[in-house]
């Protein structure tokens, strides 16, 4: 019987320390408990600019893992405005790892007030990031095309994709009704400044737009096609006589720039 006893007695010490060393060990390497907690997150958008630096080195050195906490932050419908615009951030830092969190980053694009962070996000997320962007270009709200479009000329080179898929987007853009929306996407056929045969008779076309500063960003882009531009010219002089200033003097030095041009041609 006493052996017995002691039996049990050994049995119930053994458990007992399974039990304590099983509450006292540490959690495995990949628990993402205290990833979920994620203080940087709302560091990234601290009014201190060390703590948005400690945070931002955090992100990137968690890379993939932090994505837990973004997506977590992202569907949470109690998350309030500055740790959603920290989770986006963070999108952007973590960059094409962060493609699986692409479907909640997208479904923002439409958020007053996070529409730019969403889209900022997107544009450094990969090629699976333009379904949504082209998507977006379809929205009624001209914020929310403005911002697809500016994230998708990022993209372009980010991701990176082929023009023939972004030059449709950015000569279309030039018809939206909304005229920042054209503004931007005159801008980004400068910034891009590739196939000139379809960009510069597009660009000399809006420099009669309604709106002057479609007019002015359609002038600025051209001359970033130099001697490829030089079609545009008599569009460029009649709009060095334009009605807004500022537009006249952009057409101007664009000119200038496209006659230098010439003359060094053979």
């Amino acid at each position: 019987m006493t052996r017995i006893v002691g039996t049990v007695v050994i049995g119930l010490l053994a458990g007992l320390g399974v039990w304590f060393y099983s509450r006292s060990e540490p959690p495995p390497a990949d628990d993402t408990s205290s990833t979920l907690k994620a203080d940087w997150l709302d560091d990234l958008y601290s009014q201190n600019p060390r703590d948005v630096e400690a945070a931002s080195e955090e992100v990137a050195a968690l890379g993939a893992r932090a994505l837990p906490a973004v997506q977590a932050a992202l569907r949470d419908p109690n998350s309030e405005a500055e740790r959603i615009k920290g989770a986006l951030k963070a999108c952007g830092i973590i960059g094409q790892a962060a493609a699986p969190a692409i479907p909640e980053v997208a479904a923002l694009l439409s958020e007053p007030g996070v529409t730019s962070e969403a889209a900022i996000a997107l544009s450094y997320m990969g090629k699976e990031a333009l379904p949504p962007l082209r998507d977006a270009l379809k929205h009624s709200d001209p914020i929310v095309r403005r911002e697809a479009l500016r994230s998708i000329g990022k993209l372009k080179d980010r991701a990176p994709l082929d023009m023939s898929v972004v030059m449709p987007l950015l000569i279309r853009g030039l018809d939206d009704p909304d005229p920042s929306v054209r503004a931007v996407a005159a801008t980004y056929l400068g910034i891009i400044h590739e196939v000139p045969e379809e960009a510069v008779p597009a660009l000399a076309r809006t420099l009669t737009d309604a709106d002057a500063e479609v007019r002015r960003s359609a002038a600025a882009a051209l001359a970033s096609f130099d001697a490829d531009a030089l079609p545009a010219l008599p569009a460029l002089q009649r709009a060095s006589t334009d009605r807004n200033e500022d537009v006249a003097r952009e057409a101007s030095r664009t000119i200038v720039k496209l006659q230098g041009t010439r003359e060094r041609l053979p």
